[in-house]
């Protein structure tokens, strides 16, 4: 971490540039730090580590640091790490969020928001990812005061950059308070979402489908999961791998490779 001067931070999220979140982060930030923005220009929720690879992209400076993008979260944190967007800027960490909606133990699969922060951290710099949980729920439309954790980040920056080990995404879930008492240092939950595919024809022969979302449970195994201190009112921080992990075990399994059969 840089210590000699401010901090330099680079923001994105996944749900647009002008989401009130990121906005709400940004500003707050700016009183301890110097920001950068760089996120999709329009909603990418759910996309995951999505990259563009066979087309060109299209940056658009919409403010003084602040450029929107055509791609996705990945995209964004790749275009201000990689090239000369920002240029003479060495960022010490990079900012995702404060995403509209939690991010916890199975969301971080599908979330565009960790991996904006999965992607820092493979690139060796500290990725923290923000998400708020509505007061209503989880898939609420409303609810959402992103005030109390964005003061929480800017109060805490430099602590959460201290987590940062290589491979380590460090990801902050709380719920939409007006504060919070405390922080916790949490584990991942299982999160079941119970979706399903509704199919309307549309001609013949051409069916269209729409994603209906179930009733979600969320499975904890610990007094101390990220889901059981969200509920309670607390900071969640939860630090998870950026990598993909081998299966424990996986290379002593009772199984035989045959080869030549229909040669």
């Amino acid at each position: 971490m840089n210590n000699s001067k401010r901090l330099s931070l680079l923001l994105t999220n996944d749900d647009g540039i002008f989401a009130e979140g990121l906005q709400i982060l940004a500003e707050k930030l700016k009183k301890v730090a110097d920001v950068y923005i760089l996120a999709p220009d329009s909603n990418r929720s759910a996309v995951s580590s999505h990259i563009v690879m066979h087309q060109s992209l299209t940056f658009k400076k919409v403010a003084e640091r602040q450029w929107s993008c055509s791609g996705y979260p990945a995209d964004c944190v790749i275009s201000a790490l990689r090239s000369d967007l920002f240029k003479d800027i060495r960022f010490d960490a990079v900012l995702s969020g404060i995403n509209r909606g939690p991010n916890m133990g199975t969301d971080c699969i599908y979330s565009g928001t960790i991996a904006a922060a999965r992607q820092a951290v493979l690139y060796g710099l500290p990725g923290i990812a923000f998400s708020l949980k509505a007061e209503d729920g989880d898939y609420a439309e409303t609810g959402y005061d992103y005030g109390a954790l964005a003061d929480f980040a800017a109060d805490n920056v430099e602590g959460l950059i201290s987590l940062y080990q290589p491979d380590c995404i460090v990801s902050v879930n709380a719920k939409s308070q007006k504060d919070y008492s405390a922080a916790v240092l949490t584990s991942l939950c299982i999160r079941d979402y119970e979706d399903r595919i509704e199919f309307e024809e549309v001609e013949d022969g051409i069916l269209k489908s729409t994603l209906v979302s179930g009733k979600l449970t969320t499975t904890s195994s610990s007094l101390v999961s990220e889901h059981r201190v969200v509920d309670e009112g607390k900071i969640a921080v939860t630090r998870l791998r950026a990598e993909p992990v081998d299966f424990d075990g996986s290379l002593k399994g009772n199984v035989s490779f045959v080869f030549g059969t229909h040669g």
